[in-house]
């Protein structure tokens, strides 16, 4: 049995949301000190997005129990709130 910290979802959310924040940064980054705020910043939406995933349970887009639309939306939003709480 697998660790609930080992999940295979877990580890996917992780890889999504960093391959968004690298992206992000890569759009519209300016110094490479912005990279860590906008990790965090990805990985606490998408988290989020997780959570309201599995509130709402709308089996919209998701990938085994990664809800990944709702945690795409969240991650993105937050990134957009990362960059303006940063100016």
């Amino acid at each position: 049995m697998t660790p609930a910290f080992l999940s295979p979802a877990l580890v996917l959310s992780i890889v999504i949301a960093t391959a968004y924040a690298a992206l992000f940064h890569l759009l519209w980054g300016k110094r490479a000190q912005e990279l860590p705020i906008y990790w965090l910043g990805a990985l606490l939406g998408f988290g989020l997005g997780q959570l309201v995933g599995r509130l709402l349970n709308p089996r919209l887009l998701h990938l085994g129990d990664v809800y990944f639309l709702e945690g795409s939306a969240l991650c993105w939003l937050f990134l957009l709130l990362v960059k303006w709480l940063k100016r």
